[in-house]
């Protein structure tokens, strides 16, 4: 009976995984920045984002470059091309590093894993004419603070740094709006993302606009390492369209992943819900019951969920090699992962296996025998109504 069970919920899960949509999910920019008005974008490491070029979805000559700010007196590199996805050869083990992490997808461009060394600047190119321009700096998640309303704790606030020629920086964090709910019809969570910016005044003036903490280190290097800030509070709202409007994304949820573990003792498993990050709505159940970032810090289980992705990843500690139980996830509302983690007890042996395989193989002998005897039946019978035949 174990062992029909395990094979019933292989099929499920195989059937399950099955199911159209797109593949991608990240924070965007909205308008593209251009080569005559240059902007600075904050993002967060570890976490997929995209790069727009704009008007580019039929053209077959869409290039991005990317230009380390540290390799002073040299040009933007192409390390992506449409239609050449191997192209070119890099000689630069950080540029080989970022075609790889990197795609194309209709000419816009989707960094899955950035990470802090990715910062820098990035050009869309469609021929001979740049497109979009980002100055882009990723800010470390491994440095992220996270912040819990109801638990009143409290973000970082604001700094005032001293450097040197009478230099001033004042360190701030920018705070991104309020994702929706995570859920609705039930107590949830909601969170925004913080970035770490600096405004840099002199003796009487001020020096510039604010700018991202990375872009302002590479000049003034003695500025404190200040990371990024995750924000979170509890929500409750009703399933009416004004929460199915603020959770809908474009990058929408794509497929549904199902996965097996199978627990050893003082083990962890990490499990990944898939298209999450940081900039959507994530939350996990186990069986019926959900799992809140409150909930789990108040009572201090052997689940967490991580801070670098705001959630994606929920972290499992096995005190023992019996333990089973399934989890579940959802972006922005909708399932996209089903985790089984089973007991080695639960599965089968080689010697049920081995009887099951043998049952099933029996089934479809003596089914196939019993289909060529009714075929053979049925030739006799039709002969024995035709006048004349004569039956050797």
């Amino acid at each position: 009976m174990t062992s029909w069970a395990s094979f019933v919920a292989l099929f499920l899960g195989l059937t399950l995984a099955i199911t159209e949509g797109n593949l991608f999910e990240g924070h965007s920019v909205g308008s593209p920045c251009r080569p005559g008005n240059p902007c600075k974008l904050a993002f967060i490491s570890d976490n997929p984002v995209f790069l727009y070029c704009p008007h580019v979805y039929f053209s077959a000559h869409v290039s991005w470059q990317y230009l380390d700010p540290k390799w002073a007196d040299q040009r933007p590199v192409t390390f992506l091309r449409v239609g050449s996805p191997s192209w070119p050869l890099l000689s630069h083990a950080k540029l080989r590093r970022l075609q790889l992490k990197s795609r194309l997808v209709a000419g816009n461009l989707y960094i899955r894993n950035p990470s802090i060394e990715d910062s820098g600047l990035y050009t869309c190119r469609a021929g001979d004419a740049t497109i979009a321009y980002y100055a882009v700096d990723f800010q470390d998640a491994g440095h992220i603070h996270v912040s819990h309303a109801s638990l009143g704790e409290t973000t970082l606030g604001n700094a005032t740094i001293e450097l040197e020629g009478g230099v001033q920086a004042k360190l701030f964090t920018s705070w991104s709006p309020w994702q929706a709910c995570d859920r609705c019809g039930h107590s949830g969570e909601r969170k925004r993302v913080g970035f770490c910016y600096v405004q840099v005044t002199g003796e009487d003036e001020q020096k510039g606009n604010p700018l991202p903490c990375g872009m302002i280190r590479r000049y003034y290097p003695l500025l404190p390492q200040w990371g990024p800030e995750l924000r979170v509070e509890t929500c409750n709202v009703p399933c009416n369209t004004s929460h199915l409007l603020a959770s809908d994304e474009s990058n929408a949820v794509p497929l549904l992943v199902f996965t097996t573990y199978h627990p050893q003792r003082k083990a962890t498993a990490y499990l990944r819900c898939p298209t999450s990050s940081i900039y959507s709505p994530v939350y996990w159940q186990e069986g019926p019951t959900s799992l809140t970032r409150l909930q789990l810090l108040q009572k201090n289980s052997s689940q967490s969920l991580d801070k670098a992705t705001g959630g994606g990843i929920l972290r499992v500690s096995f005190q023992n090699d019996s333990y089973s139980a399934s989890y579940q996830c959802y972006v922005n509302g909708n399932l996209v992962g089903k985790f089984l983690i089973a007991s080695p007890s639960a599965i089968p042996s080689p010697k049920e296996l081995d009887h099951t395989y043998s049952v099933i193989e029996a089934l479809v002998v003596g089914l196939s025998m019993f289909l060529v005897s009714l075929m053979f039946l049925s030739i006799i019978q039709s002969c024995r109504k035709k006048p004349g035949t004569t039956m050797v």
